[in-house]
């Protein structure tokens, strides 16, 4: 049975903050601290000679989040006395190492698929001076396998768990060279086979260094396990482990960690999955018998904690602690998605512990794992992990900064000295220009979501073409055949008018009646609101014959129906109703959204609303040709529409992401930064969320944000270098705004959504995401999701109705919300499930009630537990508290199964459909992207285009890029959240060898980020700004032949497609006023000092009703 444990540990500051370390002296053994030269003013000429930095490493390492921070701050510091190269994975994985480039310093670690060996073998090539490795490249690979790791451990004196091991595999291979370096460095005969001539090297001598540290306690080995006939202990070479221990894999990248209980069963480790990292197995009782172990003793550690240590040099160390795996196997995040951790100082003890694994195992930059136990007096370690950074420290960034720039001068030293004495220096300018092999960011391209936004609400009415009723509102259509959008509220004035018009209609029954009447309240209520907006979509009847008839008549002749318009008068009529009434409060909050200041009822009510008196809008009669109204007319469908406006914390995304752009594009090429083009649809949010990333891609406030804002070192010293302006945005609508060519074929995807509800259907189709985990059907889920949302209705509502509502500390309403208005959109999902018989449930659904979830856990977390707590407190709900309420969490998980499952599905229900989505959608802004970067290879300028749109196209490009036959080494598209974007980059080689040297090979990489997300998004730590930080981008392909990558291209670029325009504007329709497709909005005029685009985020009045320390971080 698992082990109670301890109680949890006293609150302290958070790893983002302020770092501990265990010294001042943050030099490599000089006698004076690099920080005397950091003092230095900026004025002062470059370092001299140049030390040239390169960093080998697999792109997705060499490009990380902390790389770029640490080599942005080291390159402010130097002052141009250093030069940054990156490999890059082209020439790293295809050239031969005689043409990488020559360094004087080296950054290079292994991860997956970095070739370790062809790596050492450069740093020994002869006629070359070695650079100076920041880590042993040869002392990594003993890193792999746990036994070696901690046989160095026991000989350096450092402490670890008692332990036994059971080899099937022979013991530890080690390299002749390597065991005979560590025999003569350390003293130290490692385990494992001997090498053939191993009894001809000579005795052992151990260097004083480690002389005397060594433990005598001798490691029992074997080469199988025996368990005791009680099952309460193992038997390893005669001697007796007692459970709890602990079974490690001895591959040191194997993470499948075992722990067995006195009693039976165990927990089972593991890499993190979502928001968890083990779980118990009432099972697990008998050791493993495939493959090689270690058995160490289990340690009860201090407050249910382990700590990660990190080093840079053997002077400086920084340890956080995390909440042990052991414990319940959740995870607790923070708003950047990583794991939360505590800052936490060393004792004396530990950090010799820390600066003996840096000299035996030669890594400067590495992390280990350690536990204490009996309250500090006892530490251990109990693995190294090798390079590894703190993640989201300022302060650590600095230092580390600080400290490698003492190596680069160690460097610059050692190159003087070689040319006072004649040697050839490590790196000539020869060498520079000639004999290796470059590979040059040449261009990137990006296809970006806008950044969080508030829920979208909406509502939709339908209209015959033959009833007399209909004709007013089929008039607003004006003859054209195409969807129009009314935004202003003048044209919004149009609709209320329809109504009223019709209403007046001979005949007209109640019904009809009733639902004008909602019409009117509907638009009287969100009018004002900033967003609100009416689409009048017509439709039109079918020719003989064509496509969809029959499947027509067949669902004619069933009863029921998939689309919410087709729903029956009767019930579409109490489905509206029921929902206003319970928003009937929302009144007293339209204004929250406007000017702070509340409107009364009589203003907002609707007969005060002046009619529109115009010749187009009055004096028509039912005729049988009205020009009004397009021939073939068969419906007209009004949708009304309201929120989707950007929130306060997308300033936050999409400032942090323009940021990391920058930094990543200053290391790869700078030049890409002198031709940059920003493109953006025509939404307001899509809009607010280019203006704020091209502020922060391109101005001098780009690493402004809050998090790069703290006391940054390099900033200090030099203020960030000032990349070229640009003047204005490029409005796109023709490639990034809704088209109508797919509406079609959409609308057809989403009838079909409901067959994924059928049982089997996916284990059918592999390509779907349904989680194992669930080990039910998804209707089982519907099922089960409906009930919860029963329950979480009863709850709402009688909280509302007792007053508790009013007693819920929530600190602060963002965005413009409110309790009314939250309701208001809880009771909108409620009304699309709970009630709804299983073959009525529309499955589009799913993506409100876990769009809205989010949302609420984000930015009203407190009152989101509160309400739906029974007693109307939420204190259960709060992370770690005791007999935790997880009924949130559970709805969470379903939802976002059901989301993951029905989602990908709307844009087409099989790859067949989602290629033809995506071409009807995608292929105009596809065929603009290839044009970006046939431009960069053809002029060989550097280039960098950014193309802001919604979630329908970054998804449908997506598609269509999957579709193109690419080979992608990722098929599996994760949930493309706000700020997700996917990256294409042109890369340019310039061949080293001699006999294709001036050659030039082109190749694009893909490479996608899920965006702001975080897969526990109710456990997610997020501060005032209610952000989650926006994803790194994935790898989703290899470098392919630029050639290769043209065919498939190009695949669909010959196709006789022929597009139907953009929805008509109603400025068009209205006011004959000419909108075109590609228009120029001026930066200056949507940027002002750091203001907020008018009317786009939270209102004034909240702004007013929080107290002085609850601000927004500036908005």
């Amino acid at each position: 049975m698992s082990m109670p444990p301890p109680p949890p540990p006293p609150p302290r500051s958070p790893s983002a903050g302020k770092f501990l370390p265990t010294t001042n002296d943050f030099s490599f053994k000089r006698p004076a601290s690099p920080s005397t030269a950091s003092n230095l003013s900026p004025s002062l000429a470059p370092k001299q000679p140049p030390v040239v930095l390169g960093v080998c490493a697999m792109d997705v390492k060499a490009r990380s989040k902390a790389m770029r921070e640490i080599l942005t701050r080291l390159v402010d510091i130097e002052k141009g006395g250093v030069d940054v190269k990156i490999f890059g994975d082209v020439v790293i994985l295809e050239e031969d190492i005689s043409h990488w480039p020559p360094v004087d310093v080296l950054i290079s670690f292994f991860s997956t698929d970095f070739p370790l060996p062809k790596a050492i073998s450069y740093t020994q090539l002869p006629n070359r001076t070695p650079p100076i490795s920041i880590n042993s490249l040869s002392m990594q690979s003993l890193l792999w396998d746990r036994r070696l790791v901690l046989a160095i451990l026991d000989h350096v004196g450092v402490p670890t768990p008692r332990r036994a091991e059971v080899s099937r595999d022979g013991g530890p291979h080690v390299p002749r060279v390597l065991r005979r370096k560590v025999r003569r460095d350390l003293g130290l005969v490692l385990p494992g086979p001997k090498a053939k001539d191993e009894e001809e090297w000579g005795s052992v001598v151990v260097p004083e260094r480690w002389a005397g540290k060594s433990r005598k306690e001798i490691v029992p080995r074997d080469r199988e396990v025996i368990l005791r006939e009680d099952g309460d202990a193992i038997i390893v070479a005669g001697q007796v482990v007692e459970k709890p221990f602990v079974e490690k894999p001895v591959d040191g990248e194997d993470h499948n960690v075992y722990i067995y209980y006195r009693g039976g069963g165990g927990r089972r480790l593991f890499r993190k999955v979502g928001n968890k990292s083990s779980e118990f197995d009432p099972n697990l009782y008998h050791p493993r018998t495939i493959g090689s172990y270690i058995y160490e003793e289990f340690i009860n550690v201090d407050n249910a904690e382990d700590i990660k240590v990190y080093t840079v040099g053997s002077t400086f160390s920084h340890a956080e602690t995390r909440k042990s795996p052991v414990v319940d196997g959740l995870v607790r995040r923070n708003a950047d998605g990583k794991e939360t951790r505590f800052i936490t100082p060393l004792t004396e003890a530990e950090t010799q512990y820390a600066r003996d694994v840096v000299e035996a195992f030669g890594q400067r930059v590495c992390g280990f794992d350690l536990l204490r136990c009996e309250g500090k007096s006892k530490s251990m370690v109990i693995d190294v992990n090798g390079w590894s950074f703190v993640k989201g420290n300022q302060a650590y960034y600095d230092k580390a900064a600080e400290i490698l720039s003492g190596v680069c001068q160690l460097a610059r030293e050692r190159k003087m000295q070689g040319l006072q004495s004649g040697l050839p220096p490590a790196v000539s300018q020869s060498d520079q220009g000639s004999g290796s092999t470059t590979s040059t960011l040449r261009a990137t391209i990006t296809v970006l979501r806008h950044a969080d936004r508030t829920p979208k609400m909406k509502l939709k009415f339908s209209f015959p073409a033959h009833e007399p009723w209909s004709q007013p509102f089929l008039r607003l259509l004006r003859g054209h055949r195409e969807e129009i959008i009314l935004r202003d509220t003048r044209q919004l004035q149009f609709i209320l008018a329809a109504a009223e018009e019709s209403a007046k209609t001979p005949g007209i029954t109640q019904e009809v009646l009733t639902k004008l009447s909602q019409i009117q309240e509907a638009l009287g209520k969100k009018m004002s609101m900033a967003g609100t907006k009416a689409q009048l979509k017509p439709s039109f009847a079918k020719k003989k014959g064509e496509k969809g008839d029959k499947e027509k008549k067949e669902k004619k002749e069933k009863k029921g129906s998939d689309e919410e318009d087709e729903l029956t008068e009767t019930e579409g009529r109490k489905k509206v109703n029921d929902w206003l009434k319970r928003g009937a409060s929302v009144n007293e909050v339209t204004s929250d959204l406007a000017d702070g200041v509340t409107p009364s009822a009589d203003a907002m009510a609707v007969d005060e609303v002046k009619e529109p008196k115009t010749p187009e809008m009055n004096g028509h009669a039912l005729a049988e040709h009205d020009p009004d109204i397009p021939e073939g007319l068969e419906k007209m469908q009004l949708v009304v529409k309201w929120g989707g406006e950007s929130t306060h914390s997308s300033r936050y995304q999409s400032r942090d992401l323009g940021d990391a752009f920058k930094k990543d594009i200053m290391i790869m090429n700078k030049d890409v930064l002198n031709n940059v083009k920003i493109y953006t649809s025509s939404e307001r949010r899509v809009i607010n969320t280019a203006q704020i990333f091209a502020h922060a891609l391109l101005g001098v406030e780009g690493g402004g944000s809050s998090q790069s804002s703290a006391s940054s070192i390099a900033n200090s010293r030099n203020p960030p270098e000032a990349c070229p302006q640009i003047s204005h945005l490029i409005q796109r609508r023709d490639l990034l705004d809704d088209n109508n060519a797919g509406k079609e074929k959409m609308t057809e995807a989403k009838k079909k959504l409901k067959i994924l509800l059928r049982t089997g259907e996916t284990e059918k189709r592999p390509d779907l995401a349904w989680p194992k985990s669930f080990k039910k059907e998804p209707v089982e889920v519907v099922k089960e999701v409906i009930e919860q949302l029963t329950e979480l209705r009863g709850i709402m509502r009688s909280n509302y109705e007792n007053g508790n509502v009013e007693k819920i500390p929530q600190q602060r309403w963002c965005s413009g919300d409110s309790p009314w208005l939250f309701r208001e959109r809880w009771e909108k999902i409620f009304e699309d499930w709970v009630g709804v018989k299983q073959e009525k449930f529309d499955p589009s659904r799913v993506s409100e009630l876990y769009d809205s979830i989010k949302y609420d856990s984000l930015h009203n977390r407190t009152f989101l537990f509160a309400v739906f707590d029974p007693e109307g407190k939420g204190q259960k709900s709060k992370a770690g508290a005791e007999h935790q309420d997880r009924r949130l969490h559970d709805l969470y998980a379903r939802a976002k199964a059901l989301f993951d499952l029905v989602a990908p599905q709307e844009y087409g229900f099989d790859a067949e459909e989602k290629e033809d989505i995506g071409m009807l959608t995608s292929l105009p802004l596809l065929r603009k992207v290839w044009e970006d970067l046939d431009e960069a290879k053809t002029t060989g300028k550097s280039l960098a285009c950014f193309y802001f749109t919604k979630e329908s196209h970054i998804t449908t490009f997506v598609h269509l890029l999957l579709a193109s036959g690419l080979p992608f080494t990722n098929v599996r598209i994760p949930e493309l959240d706000y700020c997700s974007h996917c990256t294409i980059e042109l890369w340019e080689k310039s061949s080293g060898n001699a006999s294709t040297r001036g050659q030039k090979d082109f190749s694009i990489r893909l490479s996608i980020s899920e965006g702001a997300h975080s897969p526990a998004v109710l456990d997610s730590n997020v501060d005032a700004r209610h952000s989650l930080t926006v994803q790194p981008r994935k790898k989703l392909s290899s470098h392919i032949d630029y050639e290769l990558a043209r065919q498939c291209f190009s695949k669909h670029f010959d196709k006789g497609l022929s597009f139907s325009t953009t929805p008509l504007e109603g400025d068009e329709v209205y006011l004959k006023k000419s909108i075109q497709d590609e228009s120029v909005l001026p930066l200056s005029s949507l940027h002002r000092g750091g203001e907020e685009t008018p009317r786009m985020i939270s209102s004034a009045s909240s702004d007013r009703s929080h107290p002085a320390g609850a601000s927004d971080g500036g908005w």
